[in-house]
């Protein structure tokens, strides 16, 4: 019997994958908008500046960061991000999933592989920040085992947004025994 991820690969970004990846944060920002998981305080301006190759393939290059791409049918349906903050802390700073991907365990897999980058690059402590309005994403970072930290407050434009800070403590996974 087939499983709700049949099809969908997970695996770390390459270069090549910049204009792909471009063209995914485009259709999922016209899809989702500000209340999609991973798009806290983006704008038009800031998701055209986010999603073009050169930017994307800077972030793909950099050694602070990593970027995670969930696909289907050769097509991007989600995205993670991290990126390294100092010793042993990161920020998880983005998980975006196309709305008709939602709901199949892509998001739980994206994060799976983002933590387990972080965890082999000595992070101990991995933080997301999300809209303290946007209900649906913190529920999938509480269910994913973080808690709420702290409130904070961004600033995009001239608009100010709220924000509640999650952190997660990471384990070496231990194998199971049987």
């Amino acid at each position: 019997m087939a499983g709700p991820h049949q099809g969908v690969t997970v695996r770390h970004a390459r270069l090549g994958d910049a204009p792909a990846l471009g063209a995914f944060l485009q259709r999922a920002w016209r899809q989702g908008g500000q209340g999609a998981l991973g798009f806290t305080g983006a704008n038009d301006d800031a998701i055209r500046e986010i999603s073009s190759p050169e930017f994307l393939a800077s972030r793909i290059a950099s050694p602070r960061a990593r970027m995670v791409l969930a696909h289907e049918s050769g097509e991007v349906v989600g995205f993670a991000s991290v990126r390294m903050e100092g010793k042993g802390r990161a920020e998880l700073s983005g998980i975006v999933v196309l709305q008709g991907a939602t709901g199949k365990g892509v998001g739980t897999r994206l994060l799976r592989k983002a933590e387990a980058y972080a965890l082999g690059a000595g992070v101990r402590e991995l933080v997301v920040k999300t809209e303290t309005f946007n209900a649906r994403a913190v529920g999938f970072y509480e269910k994913n085992g973080f808690s709420r930290a702290r409130r904070a407050t961004q600033t995009v434009g001239r608009t100010k947004i709220p924000l509640v800070v999650l952190e997660k403590r990471l384990r070496s996974l231990q194998p199971s025994k049987g």
